[in-house]
């Protein structure tokens, strides 16, 4: 393998050794320096406001400090990059010799600056027109032969004629017969559908007069059974109204005395003549006298101040009394006429109600024994 190599190493191949360590430290990056403290991005000159699609344009200061900063940058990762052992060098030369450049590709190749340029030009032919496509006439095979044909030699028109004026008036004569016997089958069948047609119609007739007469008895038949169940609802409805109506009276017949007499002991019935007299005219009576009463006694207690008080006058005073006291018996009777005149009206009133109440009594069982007739 050595033998057919190329070329041949000086040194074995070998790793480069590793100048970082695996990991930094929170407050150092790998060459100890410290590492800086975020800052606030709104005070940060690297970071672009406004439009980030339009052309920035920085003033001169600004471009300066960017070119410091990148500067400080590439100082600071030059810093940071390892520093590889130098390369070893060519030695010096010995006297009356030089080093030179020498190529070791193993094609060599000229070096200039700039490569070898050649002006060439060329010319092209201008456009013409394209003929057009000439006509394709292909060529002539065979032998030329010719003859000469007289006059009734290939064709005889009278003769030659004939039959074909045979087939065409058989054919229209065919045709016509045709048409003719169409028509006829035709209007035969026309006649025999209007036929059946007739037929069909005088059937259809007949069945809708039988659907209708036997619509007409079918509803003929529910009306009477309708009017059969209504009549028997009827009986079975007038039968239940007269077993309610007797049951009615049968349990009513003592209920209305029973009610009456509850009602008149709960006192609904009551005499208004004897109700108005107790409720309105002893009221009124018993202040009418305790108000004569008053003016009596008032009157009386007035005659004894007079009486003791003049002494002198007795006999005058007794004089004026005994008016008093004849005045004072005048109206008492006055007022018991009155008091008797009243009591007569108030009887009066009693006997009249009375007999309106004897009266009602009288109508009362008058429609009783009505209602108790038989219905018929």
């Amino acid at each position: 393998m050595a033998e057919t190599a190329p070329y041949t190493h000086s040194n074995q191949p070998q790793t480069v050794a590793a100048t970082r360590k695996k990991y930094r430290e929170p407050d150092a990056d790998a060459n100890g320096m410290p590492i800086p403290q975020p800052n606030n991005i709104m005070y940060d000159k690297r970071v672009v406001r406004g439009n980030t699609y339009a052309a920035q344009i920085l003033p001169a200061t600004a471009q300066a400090e960017q070119l410091e900063m990148e500067r400080k940058a590439q100082q600071q990762r030059s810093l940071k990059r390892p520093k590889l052992p130098p390369k070893p060098d060519t030695p010096d030369p010995t006297e009356g010799r030089k080093h030179i450049d020498v190529q070791t590709e193993q094609y060599l190749e000229e070096l200039t600056d700039r490569p070898v340029e050649v002006d060439v030009d060329t010319q092209t032919d201008a456009f013409m027109e394209q003929l057009p496509a000439p006509i394709f006439i292909p060529m002539k095979t065979g032998v030329d032969v010719e003859t000469q044909i007289y006059e009734g030699d290939l064709f005889d028109f009278d003769m030659e004629v004939e039959p074909i004026l045979e087939v065409l008036v058989g054919k229209t004569l065919e045709q016509s017969m045709m048409e003719v016997m169409e028509e006829e089958e035709l209007s035969n069948m026309r006649a025999h559908q209007e036929h059946f047609e007739q037929i069909r119609n005088a059937e259809l007739a007949e069945t809708q007069r039988l659907e209708e007469a036997e619509k007409r008895r079918a509803q003929e038949k529910e009306r009477r059974v309708q009017q059969e169940k209504e009549r028997v609802a009827r009986e079975a409805q007038v039968t239940e109204k007269v077993a309610a109506r007797t049951f009615t009276k049968g349990f009513l017949a003592e209920l209305q005395g029973s009610v009456i007499s509850n009602l008149q002991d709960a006192g609904f019935f009551y005499d208004p003549l004897e109700a108005e007299v107790t409720n309105d005219f002893m009221p009124w009576l018993m202040d009418s006298m305790s108000q004569q009463l008053d003016m009596v006694q008032v009157a009386r207690s007035i005659a004894d101040d007079l009486l003791s008080a003049a002494g002198e006058r007795k006999v005058l005073m007794m004089a004026e009394a005994a008016k008093l006291q004849k005045a004072a018996d005048e109206a008492a009777a006055k007022e018991a006429a009155a008091a008797t005149a009243k009591a007569a009206e108030a009887a009066a009133a009693q006997e009249a109600f009375e007999t309106a109440q004897a009266e009602a009594a009288a109508a009362a069982a008058a429609a009783a024994e009505a209602e108790a007739a038989p219905v018929e």
